[in-house]
Formats: C-alpha cells, structure tokens, sequence
C-alpha cells in the first residue's frame, strides 16, 4: 500500500478510536434487529384469512415487507403459508423482490396447511412429506432461513421418520427445521423435545408464549426454550385499557433472557375473542415489551 494511502487510513482510524474508543467493538445491539413480525398479526385484512376484509385497509404478502418497515421499522418477517397467492416461480420471484427493496428478510415460513407427517396410513403420510417438501422448496426460493413445520396428531415414530426425510431436503438447502408447541403431541414438552432430539442436527424448537395451558406456561418454556432458533411471541387477548390480560407476556421474556435465548421473538397475535384494541396497537404493545425487557437485559 502507498505511504499516503497508509498514513490516511490509520490516521481516520486513530481519530475514531479517540472521538469514540469503544464504537468500533462495544455497540449495544439494536432490540429491533431481535424482533420479528408474523402475518398472522394481520390475518383480518388478507383475502385468503378474511374474505370480507376491507378493499381500503386490505394486505397482501408483496406489500407486507415495505409495510412491516415503513410501519413499525421491523425487517424480520415472517409469512403465514396460508397468505401465499400462489407458490409459482414468477409469484415468488416478486416476493423475493419486494424483501430485497425493503432490505428484509424472511425468517420464517409457519406452514399451516393440511398434512398429517405422522398419520397411520403410509399413502397419506408420503402425500403429507410431499406438501412439506414443496413448502421447504418455496422456502429456498425465498431464502428463508427457517420453516415451521408440525408433527400433527399421529403416531410419534412416523413423526420422526417423516421429520428425517423433511430435514434431509432443508439441511441441503440451507433451512432451518422448527417444531412449535402447536397442538397434538408436540404440546407436551418431552416428546417436542425427543423429536428435536432424534431428528438431529438442524432442527429447532419454536416455543409459543401463548400455546400452553396456565398451569403448565412457565415450567414447560423453560424446558424448550434452551433448545429454540426462534420465538414466537405471542399475545391474546387485551383488555379496553390496552393491558394483555391472558397470562404474563414480561414472564415469558425473562424466561427466554434467563435461558439465554439469543434470537428473534416474533410478534404473533391469536385470540377468537374482539379485542379493545386493533392490530397495529397489539403489534406495537409486544414491541414495545420486547425492547423494554431487551434493553434491560443490556444494562
């Protein structure tokens, strides 16, 4: 390197390190690079999810990235497969642009569609593999880094071997395996964990705040969490004076910072009830715990 180029550069180096000594190494992170958004937040202004949604305040998977950025400055997001148009190449090609001009990125795909991987019947289970696989396949064109896929409520063993086959596809392509606590048998912590266990390498829980039942919330996350990628962060219902009033939302987080949960919590929202408030405002609640609890954690 030229003497003048050297003496310029380590020069504007020695100066930011005196203007700002610990800038370069020492920068808290930004809670917001930690939080995600789900679709399913938004599920009442889809098409797909609410055919009588509003024209005026309708969503659609092309706008959410922009959405999600202009909106609540979250570049995480996270697609419902239930809010695909369609899983055509030219359509997925234009979801991958509308990330990439947002700067977000894709990290998670909860597929929610009808498949059973542990069902008895061998032909229904191969179709269920196949519906997966397509899933992983969308995901890839995405560059997603991970899909949600769940065991159902079949036969365990049949679980794990349709798991294997599923995760040979995705560790070839990149993706990451998640279980939740969704319903059937993953709901109990022990056998979620034994799937992730004997499935092996490149699969993960995805705990869900508001999956289990009062009397087991709190000891059953502590159990998954050690061993989750992501986090879905979700809340119920809200009462007219804008409090979360299904369980405690701020418990769950100190669960997953005492266990040393270094992820994403993505917002997700679900209750059959109306809520006092509307879905910006539960978003922006779930935010605004998140960051609280994260900043309090960097203190």
């Amino acid at each position: 390197m030229e003497r003048r180029k050297f003496n310029k550069l380590t020069g504007t180096l020695g100066t930011l390190a005196i203007v700002n000594p610990a800038s370069l190494f020492f920068q808290k992170q930004n809670p917001l690079d930690r939080i995600g958004i789900s679709t399913v937040n938004f599920r009442n202004r889809f098409a797909s999810t609410n055919p009588n949604s509003s024209m005026s305040n309708r969503l659609t998977l092309l706008q959410v990235p922009q959405y999600f950025s202009d909106r609540f400055s979250i570049k995480n997001v996270e697609f419902w497969s239930r809010h695909f148009e369609s899983t055509e190449k030219d359509y997925l090609r234009k979801l991958k642009k509308a990330l990439k001009k947002n700067e977000s990125r894709l990290i998670n795909i909860q597929m929610d569609e009808k498949y059973q991987i542990g069902d008895p019947d061998l032909q229904k289970r191969k179709e269920s593999v196949e519906l997966v696989l397509h899933w992983v396949e969308v995901a890839y064109a995405l560059e997603a880094e991970c899909i949600r896929v769940n065991p159902g409520k079949g036969k365990l063993q049949y679980a794990i071997e349709s798991y294997r086959a599923i995760n040979g596809l995705a560790k070839k392509k990149g993706i990451l395996l998640l279980i939740e606590n969704h319903f059937g048998m993953a709901m109990d912590p022990e056998i979620h964990l034994k799937i992730v266990r004997e499935v092996g390498a490149n699969v993960y829980t995805l705990p869900d705040f508001g999956n289990y039942e009062d009397n087991v919330r709190f000891d059953a996350l502590k159990k998954i969490i050690p061993k989750a990628h992501q986090i879905s962060a979700k809340t119920v219902d809200f009462d007219q004076n804008g409090n979360h009033v299904s369980f405690d939302f701020d418990r769950c987080m100190k669960i997953a910072i005492d266990s040393g949960f270094k992820g994403i919590y993505s917002l997700e929202q679900w209750s059959r009830n109306d809520n006092q408030m509307n879905d910006e405002e539960m978003a922006d609640w779930m935010i605004a715990h998140i960051k609280s609890a994260l900043v309090n954690h960097q203190k």
